[in-house]
């Protein structure tokens, strides 16, 4: 009965990690569509100024 106890712990522990490393990468995904958005907004005004000399 207590190792069953001990192992319902260590399993609550185990989401809890899970649930970290979640979050860590939903962070990671969410800053590189953040860098995907500034390059294209960037690529954007280079091509902008581009067309404003040739016109």
């Amino acid at each position: 009965m207590s190792r069953k106890a001990r192992t319902g712990h260590h399993g609550h522990q185990d989401s809890e990690r899970a649930l970290a490393k979640n979050t860590a990468a939903e962070a990671r995904a969410k800053a590189a569509v953040r860098d995907v958005q500034s390059l294209s907004a960037k690529t954007r005004g280079m091509q902008q100024k581009a067309q404003a000399k040739r016109g």
